[in-house]
């Protein structure tokens, strides 16, 4: 089985919608949705935003479910020149990176490795579907990047192509539990790209209705760049979600996954 752990619910949706008809299991305050792709049965699970919820959830996935291979899965932003909105990241590792410590800096962090055999695969999928994809270091901060400034500087110092907010997380209990780990993300914003309104969200992923009204009222023009931003996070989701289904569909079919992984 492949666990796939979204910290959104619009991520997890995305493929959802692709996968048909689904069974739901609600256990640890979280709800689990199980599916079969062709033979392959997966299992999706949204966690909220941030290392610990992301952590917990997956957690809970690989106690509940008798999981093969779990993926952290959804939206990064670009660290990088040449990574365009709506490319393909297959993390090589991910670095679990802590900036609020040191706002000015960057500082180093630990680095956990996605499973060789599983980036291998990855990439030889994407370059059979045609895909745009960067194959490099997936860095995890506790909070958003807003900034060009600073998404560049850490991405200087760390050679790293995107950064997300969950996937140490997941890498962090999937090593508990010896369970082969792999990270697929789509870009949503560039390194250019400033991110605006990163609070009219709420910890789940969970659109504040009120607040995106105050904010509005009070930014009027930035109504263009919200729906600019919206548009380009659609993008994502819809190659991302095309993308993970393929591989669900091509992992039991490319090699006996008890053959190609090794715990």
């Amino acid at each position: 089985m492949i666990g796939l752990v979204f910290a959104l619910p619009q991520e997890l949706e995305s493929l959802r919608a692709r996968l048909g008809p689904s069974s739901r299991l609600h256990a640890d305050g979280l709800t689990f949705y199980y599916a079969c792709v062709g033979r392959q049965p997966v299992v999706l699970v949204k966690s909220g935003i941030g290392r610990e919820r992301s952590k917990r959830a997956t957690e809970s996935l690989l106690r509940i479910f008798d999981v093969d291979v779990v993926i952290s899965a959804g939206l990064a932003g670009g660290l990088s020149d040449g990574v365009r909105t709506g490319e393909l990241i297959i993390a090589r590792g991910l670095v679990d990176y802590c900036h609020k410590e040191n706002p000015g800096g960057v500082p180093a962090g630990s680095s956990c490795p996605c499973h060789r055999s599983l980036v291998d695969l990855s990439c030889k999928l994407a370059r059979e579907g045609g895909l745009e994809f960067h194959c490099g270091d997936l860095v995890t901060v506790d909070e958003a990047v807003v900034q060009p400034a600073l998404k560049r500087r850490i991405g200087e110092a760390t050679s790293a192509v995107a950064v997300d907010m969950e996937g140490a997380g997941v890498a962090e209990a999937a090593a508990a539990s010896g369970t082969p780990f792999l990270a697929l993300k789509a870009l949503s914003d560039e390194i250019d790209d400033e991110l605006k309104g990163c609070d009219l969200v709420d910890g789940e992923g969970r659109v504040k209705i009120l607040s995106v009204i105050s904010y509005l009222i009070n930014n009027p023009l930035d109504l263009t760049y919200l729906l600019r931003m919206r548009h380009k996070t659609g993008v994502a989701l819809d190659k991302l979600a095309l993308f993970l289904r393929y591989f669900a569909e091509r992992y039991r079919e490319t090699s006996n996954p008890l053959h190609m992984v090794e715990k």
